[in-house]
């Protein structure tokens, strides 16, 4: 899925509507329709059935008082059967009320009026911010899988620290198939790692300040010289603001002590030879809750504390 990440930061998740075009029909003293409900944006188009006939929207012709329209409009006067009257783009919404001024046709009864309905946004999530991101499609993948995407698209306020494509394909080879297999499990754990349950702005960020994380896990800001990082990860993008908080684009995934994500690029055929708990007694069975010392084929040890 190509999305475009430009697009987001100049106008986030905008409304995409079509344009309609309404005719009205103007004939022996009428307008028909007479009323007419359309969308801001919309155009109306009168054409002549017959006769001679205008559209005005400043003053009504019966009481020689204002419409007092939203914006005013008079055409031209036609004979001309068959031939466009008027034409006009109601980009301001409101009632507008109009008439025919010619001769007495308004107090005959040629009026006419027209509903403009204003166009409602939908409300943007840091989710929409993240599908609509062209650099977060693996991350995009992850928030679906683990279930958190209706989560993540409430009421808020949710700060994401969102890592792009790159920051997951720096990650050893294999991590990302094999977190995919456990979505609700530990890839849900470490996504909610990059979560914070308030809205923060770079503003509202310190040096050394700690952010808690909906995972119970804590991130550390530091601000230098170099710019803003997160724990290990720098902020490359900051503040898309979405309606429920704020989306903060990083380099690298952030990973919370207490997962046993094998780290320091092991390779995905590096076996396992031996496993030590923390008193050196070699264990058979890993149990869960625990930190275990694991001596790999090459020569590798790492220290991970198993939760599932």
């Amino acid at each position: 899925m190509k999305k475009n990440l430009l697009f987001i930061l100049i106008s986030i998740f905008s409304i995409s509507t079509s344009q309609i075009t309404h005719t009205v029909n103007a004939g022996g003293y009428y307008y028909e329709p007479s009323e007419i409900t359309i969308n801001q944006g919309d155009i109306v188009e009168w054409i002549n059935d017959g006769g001679f006939h205008d559209v005005n929207g400043e003053t009504n012709s019966i009481t020689n008082m204002p419409f007092n329209n939203p914006e005013s409009f008079d055409s031209p006067s036609t004979s001309m059967v068959g031939a466009t009257i008027y034409t006009h783009e109601f980009t301001i919404p409101g009632t507008y009320n109009y008439d025919c001024s010619v001769g007495s046709h308004a107090l005959q009864g040629m009026t006419g009026s027209i509903i403009v309905n204003p166009i409602v946004e939908p409300p943007s999530t840091v989710v929409d911010i993240i599908v609509g991101s062209e650099n977060h499609n693996t991350l995009e993948a992850a928030v679906i899988a683990a279930e958190l995407a209706d989560d993540l698209s409430g009421d808020g306020p949710f700060t994401v620290f969102a890592p792009t494509d790159d920051a997951f394909n720096a990650l050893p080879s294999g991590t990302v198939e094999s977190l995919l297999e456990d979505p609700t499990g530990q890839l849900a754990n470490i996504l909610l790692h990059h979560v914070y349950s308030g809205n923060a702005l770079s503003t509202d960020l310190s040096n050394g300040m700690m952010i808690p994380t909906l995972n119970g896990t804590e991130l550390m800001v530091t601000i230098n010289s170099n710019g803003v990082m997160i724990d290990n990860a720098m902020v490359i993008v900051a503040n898309l603001v979405a309606d429920n908080g704020v989306v903060h684009v990083i380099d690298a995934v952030l990973i919370p002590e207490n997962t046993n994500i094998i780290e320091n690029n092991i390779s995905i055929n590096d076996n396992v030879v031996k496993k030590y708990d923390m008193y050196g007694r070699e264990l058979k069975n890993t149990n869960h809750n625990s930190i275990s010392i694991e001596i790999y084929q090459t020569g590798k040890t790492v220290k991970k504390l198993i939760v599932k």
